[in-house]
């Protein structure tokens, strides 16, 4: 009996402690918009005509994540009752939430993308789909300490991604040393990280920012995969032949940034009528951001130029 009574106080006790660790309510927004608050500290209200930051994470009803505030940064948001009524329940919600507080709810893809970001759906997702949404009210400010806190996150963005260039850089480096080395290749090195190899010899004259050059090129991945050429033969050879453009020698003004950067800097090194091939780290490239299909993100590439005609 004793053991009965023992453990009969013991599930009380359990159901009372998971009681009272359940701080979740649900709760409804003014336009009847359900949410469950999963969170709060009883932090100050929004207000009218200030601004807002906060964190957001959106799942589909597989559990995958399809944004997440940790990764692409926070979502900042005028508080302006006028215009974010008019953005579905998502801003319904948001609008509603005090300083510290977390809440999750379920939306379809419809009220999410379509009412909420001014965005269609993306492909392969039924606008009916219910998507997770958990949100969190970060901070609030006026337009000054708004205006600084951007600032602020342009600043990080900005060292980020000067981190991150100079990390891809040393990547790149490594990556073409080695292509050289294995193919017993030698190699002139700019300070900017570009490598050339003057394959054909002239003495004529070099083009300087701003002359119009007529150039000849094959385009190379690593891999020897040809992407681009203004040989009508080498591209029929590798696959890439267009009918609908004209393969000859590319006109372009040199040193302007019409090109990638590493043209402007490379065809600058050689005279007219000479040959080179150049090896352009990805930041001298198309940088994280690739191009099209053919060229992948963070890409370093071989170029085989010849400088035909300095107009």
């Amino acid at each position: 009996m004793n053991n009965y009574k023992k453990l009969l106080l013991a599930i009380i006790l359990s159901l009372t402690l998971v009681w009272g660790c359940n701080n979740e309510k649900k709760l409804e927004t003014p336009e009847g918009v359900e949410y469950v608050l999963v969170d709060s500290n009883g932090g100050e209200s929004l207000e009218e005509g200030g601004f807002a930051i906060f964190s957001l994470r959106l799942e589909d009803s597989k559990d995958s994540v399809l944004l997440d505030s940790e990764e692409v940064g926070e979502l900042p948001i005028q508080v302006d009752d006028s215009v974010l009524s008019k953005r579905g329940p998502l801003f319904s919600i948001l609008k509603s939430l005090k300083i510290g507080d977390s809440i999750k709810t379920k939306l379809t893809a419809s009220e999410v993308y379509t009412q909420g970001f001014k965005k269609p759906v993306s492909p392969g997702m039924e606008k009916t789909e219910r998507l997770t949404i958990y949100a969190k009210a970060i901070q609030k400010f006026d337009t000054a300490g708004f205006m600084e806190w951007q600032q602020q996150k342009r600043a990080e963005a900005m060292q980020k991604m000067k981190e991150e260039a100079e990390k891809q850089k040393g990547i790149d480096d490594e990556l073409i040393n080695d292509f050289l080395s294995e193919n017993n290749i030698e190699a002139e090195k700019t300070e900017s990280g570009l490598y050339y190899m003057i394959t054909k010899e002239t003495s004529g004259e070099k083009p300087v920012a701003g002359d119009t050059v007529r150039v000849n090129y094959v385009g190379k991945l690593m891999d020897g995969t040809v992407f681009d050429t203004s040989y009508e033969e080498v591209a029929k050879e590798a696959g890439v032949y267009n009918e609908q453009r004209e393969y000859a020698p590319l006109e372009i003004p040199i040193g302007k940034g019409r090109v990638i950067r590493g043209w402007d800097e490379g065809i600058m090194l050689l005279n007219e009528g000479s040959k080179a091939t150049l090896y352009i780290p990805s930041g001298l490239g198309y940088g994280t951001r690739g191009s099209g299909k053919v060229i992948p993100p963070n890409s370093p590439l071989i170029f085989e130029v010849e400088l035909v005609e300095i107009k």
